[in-house]
């Protein structure tokens, strides 16, 4: 009777290791024809609008992802350049090693999430005026995802981003500052994944 427990357990841990493997094979929906694989991404001045209680910030943009293998997420690191903000007021957005993770989900959607390392902090600055993006805690919404021959098309969508602002200056258009939420990202266009070294495609399933 003891033998046969033992073997039915060996049995039901077996199952379950497959069960595993086989539901983390059916999350693998970002690919490419070879690992590693980078692919890049541009976006003109005006595509890409983050919007705060103070107004819009707009940037050229450009973003880049490596895949090591087939994956449920695609960690995305943005470059961003000739800001503006608030329709006046040149202005910077540095990351500090930040970066955007998508976290593919059904239909032609991802989620994403601001990711940071510790201590670190995303810092937009327009003259007298500092805000700051820092992790955020969950899954934000949302990022379209969809297949373009060898490429991936992003289109970015996100709702509910908190932020702070560090400096409200003279002429600063915000209301204090502190903690704040409900700043949203949003690209008028989609910006295409093109792959720039290793495989000659990348896709999403």
């Amino acid at each position: 009777m003891i033998r046969k427990f033992k073997t039915l357990g060996l049995a039901m841990v077996a199952v379950l290791a497959m069960s595993a493997f086989v539901a983390s094979a059916a999350q693998a929906q970002y690919t490419a024809s070879s690992y590693p694989t980078t692919a890049k991404a541009t976006s003109e001045v005006g595509n890409d609008v983050f919007t705060t209680e103070g107004g819009t910030v707009e940037c050229k943009s450009e973003f880049s992802g490596t895949l090591s293998e087939a994956s449920s997420t695609l960690t995305v690191t943005p470059h961003y350049t000739n800001c503006k903000a608030f329709g006046f007021a040149t202005a910077t957005v540095t990351m500090n090693e930040c970066n955007y993770i998508f976290h593919r989900v059904t239909g032609e959607s991802s989620e994403v999430t601001v990711n940071c390392p510790a201590g670190k902090v995303i810092t937009v600055v327009a003259g007298n005026c500092e805000a700051t993006i820092g992790t955020q805690a969950g899954k934000l919404s949302s990022v379209a995802t969809s297949n373009s021959g060898s490429h991936v098309n992003a289109q970015a969508n996100v709702t509910k981003i908190a932020y702070t602002v560090t400096k409200d200056g003279f002429l600063c258009p915000f209301a204090g500052t502190g903690a704040k939420t409900g700043a949203t990202y949003v690209q008028d266009e989609p910006v295409t994944l093109i792959p720039t070294s290793g495989g000659s495609s990348i896709s999403v399933d």
